[in-house]
């Protein structure tokens, strides 16, 4: 499993949080010291979403800081609902409940179907302004003709019986989760991934305050909203319920940064500073492969750059399914991979098995319109079929520290001489530096 995937099942794990609560929490709990509580941790959340959304502009994605704009009200409302029940009666506080479970996955599925553009361009705008609709018809129906909205909330699709969300909500939830599974842009990806599973925590959050609104309109049917607002569940459950969200978005942000700081946007391994930030901590036993793809230039001018983007996409995916953590785009054609606790001739194995997958890997010329590496097998069935197989290898130059050569940069000084033996002598093998010289080791 990767660790992006390990990260995900983290967050989906946090996320039910709020569920286990149900169970754990007895019926009666303080309603001051709960109120306190979550009325403590408002502005703390306020402010947490306000940095995921500055660092989401910050990024150059918009639909993040919208996104998180979303959140941000969603969170005041739900904190605050008597500041809309001007009545006193507890109904608008459950109908919010409802716009919320109905509309909110859709307007975030119809933000991030969008392509990102400027934040002040107009058509993005109108486009922002169009996500809304759902919560401006829900409200405006809650306020002014609440026997449509009744039936709109529950209205029933399927046999669901004891399911206390509007099942209009799952509706909305597939359409996002289509629109997650159809997103292709890798920028945005992993906060979209993470917006879907904010939506557990809020809608266990959401069940919960519906359950209890159940519990007291079948006690006390005339009820006013001073029991609800006593009551412990729905702030205790919103204030984890945001909690979660926000950390969970936090983490995230600041993981998209470190993506774009240490990662190549190119290949999806890291790139030269992450690899000079390693250099400086190595100590002990180690040893250092430079790597690079033969006749790449050659290549460039025969086929174009953006086979040559395939083809690097090809070789640093390889790489990283053969040598995980260990290797680094150190530039150009060139890749760097470090050892740890091995020296040359140990690390010759692990080399010399990447170069031969690579040499075994099949890669054909695509047709212009197709800039990307096959992965399912119905394209590479397609690639080849209409493309021209080439071969793609590469050279590696390996060696470790001695009394001449003590620093990681020294190091990397011998591995590339090394490897400008091998290109030498034929290209497509492994040559390890000694002390000596270079010793040969096809």
């Amino acid at each position: 499993m990767s660790k992006s995937n390990k990260t995900y099942l983290v967050y989906a794990g946090l996320g039910l949080i709020p569920v286990f609560l149900d169970f754990l929490l007895p019926s009666k709990v303080n309603g001051d010291i709960v109120h306190a509580f979550a009325n403590f941790f408002q502005y703390p959340l306020y402010m947490g979403f306000a940095l995921v959304g500055f660092l989401g502009w910050k990024l150059n994605q918009n639909r993040i800081l919208f996104s998180v704009l979303l959140f941000l009200g969603t969170c005041y409302c739900l904190f605050n609902p008597i500041l809309i029940d001007t009545w006193n009666t507890g109904r608008m506080v459950r109908g919010l409940y409802f716009i919320v479970a109905m509309s909110l996955p859709l307007t975030l599925a119809v933000v991030f179907s969008f392509r990102e553009t400027r934040l002040m361009d107009l058509q993005y705008l109108g486009r922002l302004i169009l996500s809304l609709i759902p919560i401006v018809i829900l409200s405006y129906l809650l306020a002014r003709d609440k026997e449509f909205f009744i039936d709109i909330a529950y209205f029933k699709f399927l046999p669901l019986n004891g399911f206390l969300l509007p099942q209009l909500s799952l509706m909305s939830l597939a359409i996002f989760i289509l629109v997650v599974l159809l997103k292709r842009d890798h920028k945005v990806r992993p906060y979209l991934n993470v917006i879907g599973i904010s939506l557990i925590p809020l809608m266990s959050a959401i069940w919960a305050g519906l359950r209890l609104f159940s519990d007291i309109s079948r006690s006390h049917p005339k009820t006013n909203l001073q029991p609800f607002v006593e009551a412990s569940f729905p702030s205790l459950h919103m204030a984890v319920a945001f909690t979660v969200i926000c950390g969970i978005l936090l983490h995230t942000i600041f993981r998209m940064y470190w993506h774009r700081v240490y990662v190549d946007e190119l290949t999806d391994i890291p790139n030269r500073r992450a690899l000079d930030e390693r250099l400086a901590k190595l100590s002990g036993e180690y040893a250092i492969a430079m790597l690079d793809i033969d006749h790449f230039k050659a290549f460039n001018d025969n086929y174009g750059h953006d086979e040559g983007d395939n083809v690097l996409r090809l070789v640093g995916s390889v790489l990283s399914q053969e040598l995980g953590s260990k290797v680094y785009r150190y530039g150009g054609e060139e890749f760097c991979a470090v050892f740890k606790g091995v020296l040359a001739e140990d690390a010759y194995m692990y080399a010399n098995k990447v170069r031969r997958k690579l040499e075994e890997r099949e890669f054909y010329i695509r047709k212009p319109n197709s800039k990307r590496e096959p992965t399912s097998s119905f394209d590479r069935r397609r690639a080849r079929k209409n493309g021209k197989k080439v071969q793609i290898t590469i050279s590696i130059g390996l060696a470790n520290p001695n009394k001449k050569s003590k620093t990681a940069s020294d190091v990397v000084k011998l591995a590339d001489q090394a490897l400008y033996e091998a290109k030498r002598k034929g290209r497509n093998r492994v040559i390890i530096w000694e002390v000596e010289g270079v010793k040969s080791a096809v």
